[in-house]
């Protein structure tokens, strides 16, 4: 049976991973690449063939330049179902970690598969949203196998067709700071994260919920506008600095509705004049970001970087009261989804939280509290109450603005001493606290503001 070592190696009443059963291809052949964060980082390739996946484990990935030769390990036959299969395979099963489709699409063998797997030399043409063109696979023993690139129109180039929407990538929250040169480490910044589009003559700035910053950002959408590029989209952080050159969050919400100067911090390219760039290592887009902006304007600043020295830079961060550092890899492509390519370290603990209510008492008779939570699935959890760190007037402002969206069922089943007026969980808010309590309670929480930018239904425990 084809799938039979599939089978053996995995208990599926602890992984989602698709069963292996057989089925009839499709009459267009599907590839699939995935990216599987596991105990070694790699990329799956997958070509269906015969009613299942054939598939290797490509360490560096696939690379457009003919010169480069890419192992690729022979691993057991998946099932096609694979071929739509993202998520966290658990702890202690076969591959645990993290699978995210990377690329996909149709491929065409330029001839018969079994004569190929039989001489151990495949060719086939892809015909991907990221990789287009011929390839080679060439047999070197029994388990390992070269990729290459054909010198084709494809070849060193990533598609000429870019997407018009993207997802940004996130980063995911680490206690540790990663050693070695394959790591850069930059500033976090705290503020909105914004995709700079320009196509043309129009240009927007979204927000991660697509959400379109235009006009609360006229400053950076006219600078964003000067850049001479047919079209691009930049990623970065929309931010306001304070006197010491921290940047801070609520001082960017109080800049932005007075209309005063705002920074736009770049730190990535996803496209530039039509090619999609997401595929290219991070230092490879970096560098054709600072060519591109060129200290063009004082509302546009450049994210630069160090190698290797992540301890220096957190010390730095630390010391100056910065909110942390981030540690990406600098050889990794651009995956529109939190991955560990990218890390946050921060200098003290800070995330957002859902708002599902608030309190009120006889000195405070407006808001004394907000009610936060999470969500762990679809349910609501209980994360503790924040009543420090807003004054009178913000006060008067989230009770105006939380009163429009009242409920009258509780958000938890827990009893409260004080007066709950519950909302409907739908705004979020930045929060900066001690630590969690055994219960996963906040201490010591401090309101910083409101996250226009988010999504409640995506505010989940970062913190462990």
């Amino acid at each position: 049976m084809k799938l039979k070592a599939y089978n053996a190696k995995r208990d599926f009443k602890n992984t989602s991973e698709p069963k292996g059963k057989i089925k009839k291809s499709s009459q267009k052949l599907r590839f699939v690449i995935q990216h599987h964060m596991a105990r070694a980082d790699h990329y799956d390739f997958r070509l269906e063939h015969e009613g299942v996946l054939l598939s290797w484990a490509v360490p560096k990935g696939l690379s457009t330049n003919p010169k480069d030769k890419r192992l690729a390990v022979r691993v057991e036959d998946h099932p096609l179902d694979y071929v739509n299969f993202e998520g966290v395979i658990p702890k202690g099963n076969y591959g645990a970690g993290s699978v995210q489709i990377f690329d996909e699409g149709f491929y065409s063998p330029s001839f018969d598969i079994n004569y190929g797997l039989k001489k151990g030399h495949l060719k086939f043409t892809l015909f991907g949203k990221i990789f287009k063109g011929e390839f080679s696979l060439i047999k070197m023993d029994e388990k390992n196998w070269l990729i290459v690139k054909s010198d084709d129109e494809f070849a060193g180039q990533i598609p000429k067709s870019a997407p018009k929407k993207f997802s940004v990538q996130l980063a995911t929250l680490s206690n540790e700071i990663p050693s070695g040169k394959d790591w850069a480490f930059e500033i976090k910044y705290d503020g909105y994260r914004i995709l700079a589009h320009k196509d043309k003559n129009k240009v927007c700035l979204l927000s991660r919920n697509n959400v379109d910053y235009s006009k609360k950002m006229p400053l950076i959408h006219s600078a964003i506008s000067k850049i001479k590029a047919d079209s691009f989209v930049i990623d970065g952080e929309v931010v306001a600095f304070d006197a010491e050159g921290r940047s801070d969050f609520s001082l960017l919400n109080e800049r932005m509705k007075n209309g005063k100067e705002v920074n736009y911090v770049v730190f990535d390219l996803l496209a530039l004049n039509g090619e999609d760039l997401r595929a290219l290592p991070l230092k490879s887009r970096k560098e054709k970001l600072r060519s591109l902006i060129n200290k063009l304007s004082k509302e546009i600043l450049f994210s630069n970087h160090i190698l290797a020295k992540g301890k220096e830079c957190f010390n730095f961060a630390k010391e100056h009261n910065l909110e942390g550092i981030m540690a990406k890899k600098i050889n990794s492509p651009y995956i529109g989804k939190r991955t560990d390519d990218w890390l946050k370290i921060k200098c003290y603990l800070r995330q957002e939280f859902v708002i599902c209510g608030f309190s009120t008492n006889a000195k405070n008779p407006v808001l004394s509290a907000l009610i936060l939570g999470y969500f762990n699935g679809t349910k609501l959890v209980y994360a503790g109450k924040v009543g420090t760190g807003f004054d009178e007037k913000e006060k008067q402002l989230l009770a105006s603005t939380l009163s429009k969206i009242k409920q009258a069922n509780e958000n938890f089943s827990r009893k409260f001493k004080e007066n709950i007026i519950w909302v409907k969980p739908k705004l979020v808010a930045e929060i900066q606290f001690a630590e969690l309590t055994r219960d996963k309670i906040l201490r010591q929480p401090s309101f910083i503001g409101l996250r226009e930018d988010k999504k409640a239904k995506d505010v989940r425990l970062e913190v462990k």
